[in-house]
């Protein structure tokens, strides 16, 4: 080969290994410090996406809504949280329910009151968050019947 073919593959292979390292680095300070949101003019948080709106079963109307989050499986099996209005699950403090997993991000996701229900948003998680066995890409509703799988760590509403 030629020195100047030997030449351009070793600057392709040193693009190619920074841009890796850049890759790498944003996830690592992704997971670390999550995403970054929107905010207004006055600093204050933009509102979320539209939300799916959650459909209502026949017969159901006159049950109340599920009040509490429990973790089913897992490191903290048994652990119960009130829903309320919602909560951020993830590792840091500020989040209101914080798991010791080591697949679970920073701020992994967000669970919502909508209308009929409560409604899941994954926060741009490295591993992902799944209802029933399916990642959560938008906004999702969840009930009595689903259960959530972050990181090892799976978990149903109650009432």
């Amino acid at each position: 080969m030629s020195e100047l073919v030997v030449l351009a593959l070793k600057v392709l292979f040193l693009a190619l290994l920074w841009l890796f390292v850049l890759f790498a680095g944003n996830v690592i300070r992704t997971d670390l410090f999550g995403r970054k949101l929107a905010t207004n003019e006055y600093g204050e948080l933009q509102p979320v996406a539209e939300l799916k709106k959650v459909k209502r079963e026949r017969g159901r109307a006159s049950r109340t809504l599920p009040t509490t989050l429990k973790i089913t499986k897992g490191n903290q099996a048994g652990l119960t949280v009130q829903l309320n209005e919602g909560i951020l699950i993830g590792r840091t403090a500020e989040c209101q329910l914080i798991l010791d997993d080591d697949y679970v991000s920073s701020r992994h996701a967000r669970i919502t009151r909508a209308d009929n229900g409560y409604v899941v948003e994954d926060l741009g998680s490295t591993n992902g968050t799944y209802v029933n066995n399916e990642r959560v890409t938008s906004p999702t509703p969840f009930g009595l019947a689903d259960t959530m799988r972050i990181g090892r760590t799976f978990m149903a509403v109650e009432r």
